[in-house]
């Protein structure tokens, strides 16, 4: 099982319960389709960089990111999914960078394995 990314940009028109509910959605989609999810990071409502031809008079959209692991062929079912989801703006699905599962989940590492990890920086 690999670890995968999943960014959303998404019409922020819904508000925030119908947001919410189609983040909750897409989770839901994940889980069926036998991924595991690891967190869920909304970051809420960001000016994008340049208008999306498919929204071209929006100038906000709501972002999130969905980590998960699984097994290489839901990405490839989550997309199809997502392509025929009204309001998902853009998606990108892809694996995620080697991080250490505290600090994916937002906890800071202490111990051992941060001065493990600072020590590996010094030799490489």
């Amino acid at each position: 099982m690999n670890e995968y990314e999943l960014i959303l940009i998404i019409d922020p028109n819904l508000g925030e319960d119908r947001i919410g509910t189609l983040i909750s959605k897409i989770e839901d989609k994940i889980k069926s389709f036998g991924g595991e999810l690891r967190k869920t990071d909304k970051w809420g409502i960001r000016r994008l960089a340049y208008p999306l031809r498919s929204a071209k008079k929006l100038q906000q959209a709501y972002y999130a990111v969905i980590y998960f692991k699984s097994a290489s062929a839901l990405p490839a079912e989550i997309s199809g999914y997502l392509k025929v989801t009204e309001n998902i703006l853009r998606y990108s699905v892809g694996r995620a960078k080697a991080q250490p599962l505290a600090e994916i989940e937002g906890t800071p590492m202490e111990g051992k394995e941060a001065e493990s990890i600072k020590g590996a920086e010094a030799l490489g």
